[in-house]
Protein backbone atom coordinates (compact mmCIF):
# COMPACT_ATOMS: atom_id res chain seq x y z
CA UNK A 1 0.00 0.00 0.00
CA UNK A 2 2.70 2.50 0.98
CA UNK A 3 4.85 1.27 -2.36
CA UNK A 4 1.40 2.03 -4.49
CA UNK A 5 1.19 5.47 -2.82
CA UNK A 6 5.19 6.17 -3.80
CA UNK A 7 4.26 4.76 -7.27
CA UNK A 8 1.70 6.80 -8.05
CA UNK A 9 3.49 10.56 -6.15
CA UNK A 10 5.89 9.44 -9.15
CA UNK A 11 3.72 8.86 -11.94
CA UNK A 12 1.88 12.46 -10.68
CA UNK A 13 6.02 14.24 -10.43
CA UNK A 14 7.17 12.69 -14.13
CA UNK A 15 6.89 14.79 -16.80
CA UNK A 16 4.87 13.34 -19.91
CA UNK A 17 7.07 12.49 -22.84
CA UNK A 18 6.44 14.48 -25.70
CA UNK A 19 4.64 11.60 -28.59
CA UNK A 20 6.68 13.89 -31.44
CA UNK A 21 9.89 14.75 -32.38
CA UNK A 22 10.01 18.97 -31.67
CA UNK A 23 9.52 20.60 -35.03
CA UNK A 24 11.45 23.51 -35.57
CA UNK A 25 10.24 26.99 -37.36
CA UNK A 26 12.43 30.37 -37.70
CA UNK A 27 10.83 33.43 -36.49
CA UNK A 28 9.18 34.88 -39.84
CA UNK A 29 7.01 31.56 -39.34
CA UNK A 30 6.30 32.27 -35.69
CA UNK A 31 5.16 35.84 -36.81
CA UNK A 32 3.23 34.92 -39.15
CA UNK A 33 1.15 32.41 -37.17
CA UNK A 34 0.63 35.22 -34.61
CA UNK A 35 -0.54 37.20 -37.13
CA UNK A 36 -3.27 34.64 -39.07
CA UNK A 37 -4.74 34.30 -35.39
CA UNK A 38 -5.06 37.79 -34.87
CA UNK A 39 -2.64 37.93 -31.98
CA UNK A 40 -0.28 41.10 -33.35
CA UNK A 41 -1.41 43.93 -35.21
CA UNK A 42 -0.89 47.66 -35.20
CA UNK A 43 -0.21 48.44 -31.68
CA UNK A 44 -0.07 44.63 -30.53
CA UNK A 45 3.62 44.40 -31.06
CA UNK A 46 5.88 40.81 -31.43
CA UNK A 47 9.41 41.19 -29.11
CA UNK A 48 11.72 38.32 -30.73
CA UNK A 49 13.64 36.88 -28.65
CA UNK A 50 14.83 33.55 -30.58
CA UNK A 51 16.06 32.94 -34.36
CA UNK A 52 14.63 29.38 -34.38
CA UNK A 53 11.84 27.78 -32.50
CA UNK A 54 10.62 24.51 -31.63
CA UNK A 55 6.93 23.49 -31.72
CA UNK A 56 4.82 20.63 -30.27
CA UNK A 57 1.17 19.43 -31.13
CA UNK A 58 -1.65 20.47 -29.22
CA UNK A 59 -1.79 16.83 -28.02
CA UNK A 60 1.47 16.48 -26.16
CA UNK A 61 0.86 20.48 -24.95
CA UNK A 62 -2.35 19.15 -23.66
CA UNK A 63 -0.31 16.64 -21.60
CA UNK A 64 2.10 19.06 -20.72
CA UNK A 65 -1.17 21.64 -19.27
CA UNK A 66 -1.94 18.62 -17.37
CA UNK A 67 1.02 17.40 -15.75
CA UNK A 68 1.93 21.30 -14.85
CA UNK A 69 1.50 23.09 -11.62
CA UNK A 70 1.51 26.63 -12.66
CA UNK A 71 -2.25 26.83 -12.10
CA UNK A 72 -1.95 25.55 -8.46
CA UNK A 73 0.21 28.72 -6.93
CA UNK A 74 -1.45 31.32 -4.72
CA UNK A 75 -2.73 34.73 -6.75
CA UNK A 76 -0.98 37.19 -4.55
CA UNK A 77 -2.13 40.69 -6.02
CA UNK A 78 1.16 43.09 -6.67
CA UNK A 79 3.32 39.90 -5.72
CA UNK A 80 2.57 36.63 -7.28
CA UNK A 81 -0.66 38.04 -10.00
CA UNK A 82 -1.31 37.81 -13.51
CA UNK A 83 2.43 38.17 -14.81
CA UNK A 84 4.23 36.34 -12.70
CA UNK A 85 1.98 32.90 -13.74
CA UNK A 86 2.67 34.08 -17.37
CA UNK A 87 6.35 34.51 -16.72
CA UNK A 88 6.45 31.51 -14.76
CA UNK A 89 4.37 28.73 -17.12
CA UNK A 90 7.13 30.38 -20.04
CA UNK A 91 9.95 29.49 -18.22
CA UNK A 92 8.46 26.36 -17.06
CA UNK A 93 7.95 25.02 -20.47
CA UNK A 94 11.65 26.18 -21.96
CA UNK A 95 13.31 24.41 -18.69
CA UNK A 96 11.20 21.17 -18.51
CA UNK A 97 10.58 20.35 -22.39
CA UNK A 98 13.26 22.51 -24.54
CA UNK A 99 9.98 24.58 -25.91
CA UNK A 100 9.89 28.11 -26.51
CA UNK A 101 6.83 28.19 -28.52
CA UNK A 102 5.13 29.69 -25.78
CA UNK A 103 4.76 33.61 -25.47
CA UNK A 104 4.47 36.06 -22.56
CA UNK A 105 1.72 38.57 -23.68
CA UNK A 106 1.25 41.40 -21.81
CA UNK A 107 -1.47 43.16 -23.33
CA UNK A 108 -2.52 46.55 -21.57
CA UNK A 109 -5.57 47.24 -23.70
CA UNK A 110 -7.03 44.47 -21.60
CA UNK A 111 -4.96 44.67 -18.28
CA UNK A 112 -3.81 41.49 -17.93
CA UNK A 113 -0.59 39.15 -18.83
CA UNK A 114 -1.23 35.81 -20.37
CA UNK A 115 0.37 33.60 -22.86
CA UNK A 116 0.04 32.44 -26.26
CA UNK A 117 0.92 29.00 -27.73
CA UNK A 118 2.21 28.38 -31.02
CA UNK A 119 1.98 24.56 -32.43
CA UNK A 120 3.32 22.41 -34.78
CA UNK A 121 0.42 22.28 -37.05
CA UNK A 122 0.93 26.27 -37.36
CA UNK A 123 -2.24 27.39 -35.13
CA UNK A 124 -1.68 29.84 -32.20
CA UNK A 125 -3.70 29.99 -29.14
CA UNK A 126 -4.04 32.23 -26.33
CA UNK A 127 -3.29 30.33 -23.31
CA UNK A 128 -4.23 31.63 -19.29
CA UNK A 129 -1.66 29.78 -16.68
CA UNK A 130 -3.64 30.55 -13.71
CA UNK A 131 -6.55 28.43 -15.25
CA UNK A 132 -4.68 26.18 -17.49
CA UNK A 133 -7.26 26.73 -20.05
CA UNK A 134 -7.45 28.68 -23.31
CA UNK A 135 -9.12 31.64 -24.17
CA UNK A 136 -8.70 31.55 -27.99
CA UNK A 137 -12.45 31.92 -28.20
CA UNK A 138 -12.40 35.40 -26.27
CA UNK A 139 -9.82 37.07 -27.65
CA UNK A 140 -10.66 40.74 -28.71
CA UNK A 141 -12.68 40.66 -25.38
CA UNK A 142 -12.15 41.60 -21.99
CA UNK A 143 -8.80 40.69 -20.16
CA UNK A 144 -7.68 39.20 -24.05
CA UNK A 145 -8.44 42.21 -26.00
CA UNK A 146 -5.33 42.32 -27.69
CA UNK A 147 -5.18 45.67 -29.01
CA UNK A 148 -2.23 47.43 -27.41
CA UNK A 149 0.84 45.66 -25.94
CA UNK A 150 3.73 42.98 -26.81
CA UNK A 151 4.20 39.47 -26.76
CA UNK A 152 7.64 38.50 -25.86
CA UNK A 153 8.23 35.00 -27.69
Amino acid sequence: MITNRIQEIIRVLTPPTLSEPLEEHDTVWIAQRLLNANMIGSSMHRKVLDSKYWTCTRLDFDAIIQWDWTDNKKYVAEKYDCDNFAFSFKARMDRKFHLNNVGLVVDYSGGHAYNCVVFSDGTAELFEPQSDSFKTDQLGTGYYKCESGFILI
